[in-house]
């Protein structure tokens, strides 16, 4: 009984050194892999999952999902959507789908991407944006997306009279430019403690609508 309770311990022993082993080799290989797909130009999932589409549209047939965290290669992209940009993507088994995110940017990160897809986006919060004087006007309360880092954000600040009330109002534009040249822009009503002078400001006569 001895010999067979020893000789169980030692099977069992073996079995989890090996399961071990074979773990370990395994996350090794799967790193050096997804260490190669970063060379590259890859999506990492940031919601919760994806539908896996077996075309770039979002009533194709779908079979699987991939979740967050999940990175993988980019083979693909399709622009017809106006609502998401989609991504042809690579699997570890070899076999490729289609993935999409939306133009806010929040269903995955775009990571070296060599053709600038995405319209660039701005956010804001809250209705009016409120500062001492024009020269305390900073980017800081907005959120901006683009899938790439290369972009530059402008403004135009434009005055108006309120001839009723007989009040001063202001709006500030707000732009942003990617390298590739694609834009948008925001506007956002701006309140000042102390009032531009005329020279530093834009009749609302000429503005334009975002």
């Amino acid at each position: 009984m001895k010999k067979f309770l020893l000789v169980v311990l030692i099977g069992g022993l073996l079995f989890t050194g090996g399961y071990f082993i074979k773990k370990t080799y395994d996350n090794k290989k799967e790193k050096e892999r997804i260490e190669e797909i970063k060379k590259g130009w890859y999506v990492e999932i940031l919601t919760d999952y994806i539908n896996v589409r077996e075309k770039p549209d979002r009533y194709s047939y779908s079979n699987s999902k991939v979740y967050k965290g999940e990175v993988y290669e980019v083979l693909n992209y399709n622009l017809n959507d106006p609502n998401l940009y989609w991504y042809e993507v690579k699997f570890k088994n070899g076999t490729k789908g289609w993935i999409a995110n939306n133009t806010s940017g929040t269903y995955l990160k775009d990571y070296n991407n060599p053709v600038d897809i995405a319209i660039p986006i701005i956010k804001f919060e809250d209705d009016t944006y409120k500062v001492v004087s024009i020269d305390d006007i900073n980017y800081k309360h907005l959120k901006v997306w683009d899938d790439k880092d290369d972009y530059k954000i402008t403004h135009i600040v434009y005055h108006e009279v309120d001839e009723l009330r007989g009040i001063d109002q202001y709006w500030i534009k707000y732009t942003i430019t990617d390298a590739s040249g694609k834009y948008s822009s925001k506007t956002q009503k701006i309140e000042f403690e102390k009032n531009p002078s005329e020279d530093e400001v834009t009749s609302f006569l000429y503005y334009t609508a975002d």
